[in-house]
């Protein structure tokens, strides 16, 4: 997984020069959606195995641990500086759709329904990255894309064919390693006698967020604060709108409890306002702290049910 994060890392990177994209753009997308193939992996063998509790248990989960882990991971270890503008609108996106994400799980539409206005939300994201990515290359993205494809020319050592090459790989080294992760997790839940919500909130939504918290180390390091972001949006995003449709489309769901759903929504507002309030500044280390301490409280909890 290391590899393939800094594989992604690097693609993205050439993406953003090559597409004249913000780096935030190509992170929401291409580099959110590569290291979500570990919770498409758990969705796929959760619908095969018709567990859809597991499945849905374990994108809540997983949106949950890339705000408190990975996110104060971040700012613990490298530090994150907050943008002024975009980062904004898409902390208010995230929230949009998470509060949609709890409002159509809990109301009584048909799941078909459901999960195609969940596919609608995906469509109506992506299109809005788009644009929004769009206008920014021609006005707040300019300097920074100018910067990128100078230092794209002068150290650009490989040819297309082998970006080409790496990004199906490193997609199959994502896909393997979630796989691998959660089958050895599976198995330890087994043991101790988890119920297989309980396994989709906690460990296997641990698991399943490594790609997202190694890529948030790497980037972090290097102070690609906009891939940190990206990445980690981009990730809740596919996490609370296109996978729960793919559930819906073919299982049917299986119940949420309102815990879970009450945990996302506040711990996603905490991370919208803190969006808002650090503009243009450094996430501190005391909020990084905050985060693994909500984290703590909510595994605590939930184990207790």
């Amino acid at each position: 997984m290391l590899v393939s994060s800094q594989a992604f890392l690097n693609v993205a990177q050439e993406l953003a020069a090559k597409w004249r994209f913000s780096p935030l753009f190509i992170s929401l997308v291409v580099v959110a959606l590569g290291t979500n193939l570990p919770e498409l992996t758990v969705t796929s063998v959760s619908l095969y195995q018709h567990d859809a509790d597991l499945a849905m248990a374990n994108l809540i989960g997983s949106s949950i641990t890339n705000i408190t882990i990975v996110f104060a991971t971040g700012a613990l270890f490298g530090g994150i500086k907050i943008g002024t503008n975009k980062s904004q609108k898409n902390a208010t996106l995230l929230l949009a759709i998470t509060v949609l994400f709890v409002i159509l799980l809990l109301s009584s539409i048909a799941n078909i329904n459901k999960a195609l206005l969940f596919f609608v939300i995906i469509s109506a994201s992506l299109l809005y990255q788009y644009f929004i990515a769009k206008q920014g290359r021609l006005h707040e993205d300019k300097h920074i894309l100018a910067k990128v494809q100078t230092l794209y020319t002068k150290q650009r050592r490989f040819p297309q064919l082998f970006y080409l090459v790496t990004i199906p790989t490193t997609v199959l080294g994502l896909a393997i390693g979630g796989l691998v992760t959660v089958n050895a997790v599976n198995s330890l839940a087994a043991i101790f006698g988890f119920a297989t919500s309980v396994l989709g909130l906690t460990l296997t939504a641990l698991s399943t967020s490594l790609p997202e918290l190694l890529m948030t180390i790497l980037a972090a390091r290097k102070h690609e604060n906009k891939v940190v972001l990206g990445t980690l949006v981009g990730s809740n995003v596919f996490n609370l709108s296109l996978f729960p449709g793919i559930i819906l489309l073919f299982n049917g769901g299986g119940p949420t409890s309102t815990w879970e759903l009450f945990s996302l929504l506040i711990i996603t507002i905490f991370f919208s306002v803190m969006i808002f309030m650090y503009s243009g500044k450094k996430i501190p280390k005391k909020t990084g702290f905050a985060l693994l301490l909500f984290y703590i409280v909510f595994v605590v909890k939930t184990l207790a049910f």
